[in-house]
């Protein structure tokens, strides 16, 4: 069995690890997310949402589920080094991580156009001195600075756990192609008949084991013998 050098992330932890831990977070929280869904989907008869949570809800559902189920075969993936189940895991996470970058814009988009009036004076309880007001007002800015932090930093370890997967389905096609390399023993490749050119002389009608026909180098062909004519018989 050919030898690959195993990748690495945070340094010194093998990429397989990566994609074992991260394939049961995955798991764990992609079935929490997606049962929780499940439930209140089945809810939305006695409870309705507005059409648009509505159908958020149902992409979030769907998309956590399959999150949970190709964590499995990434998870087995790993195990027995599967390299289609393994791209198939980072897969999934490339377009989880779309859909949360999708949905993680919309919600701060929607938190900045909203108006403030309502938090200010729910952080004020009808306090109208200065001093508390501009301290609500920072208060409800610094909120928002952190909800974008929060959401950058989880698209950062969302990208950074996608390349662990995808470093690991690398390294199991290199290992794949290095299994297949045909190596020729040391011995066959000394044995090895030499080259054959052109202008072998080797062969003629009077030599069949001979490697190349080259027919100007038979007897009929000298000079002095017509077309036809016997060799031994030329002038």
């Amino acid at each position: 069995m050919a030898y690959v050098r195993s990748r690495k992330f945070c340094c010194c932890l093998p990429v397989r690890f990566g994609v074992f831990i991260l394939a049961l977070l995955s798991m764990a929280g992609g079935s929490f997310v997606a049962a929780t869904g499940w439930i209140r989907i089945t809810q939305l008869a006695q409870l309705p949402l507005p059409k648009a949570d509505e159908i958020a809800l149902w992409i979030q559902t769907i998309m956590f589920s399959i999150l949970a189920l190709l964590s499995v075969f990434g998870f087995i993936g790993a195990m027995v080094k599967n390299r289609s189940w393994v791209s198939a895991f980072a897969t999934a996470m490339a377009i989880h991580l779309g859909l949360s970058v999708a949905a993680g814009i919309f919600a701060l988009i929607s938190l900045f156009r909203q108006d403030d009036q309502p938090a200010i004076d729910k952080c004020t309880n009808g306090d109208t001195e200065s001093l508390i007001v501009e301290g609500c007002k920072k208060g409800i800015q610094v909120m928002k600075g952190v909800m974008v932090a929060v959401y950058v930093l989880v698209w950062l370890v969302q990208l950074y756990a996608y390349f662990i997967v995808e470093r690991y389905a690398d390294q199991l096609d290199e290992e794949e192609s290095a299994n297949n390399v045909v190596v020729i023993p040391r011995a066959m490749a000394n044995s090895a008949a030499p080259p054959v050119t052109t202008y072998n002389t080797t062969y003629n009608s009077y030599n069949p084991s001979g490697t190349s026909p080259y027919p100007f180098n038979e007897p009929r062909q000298a000079f002095g013998v017509t077309p036809g004519q016997d060799p031994s018989q030329r002038v």
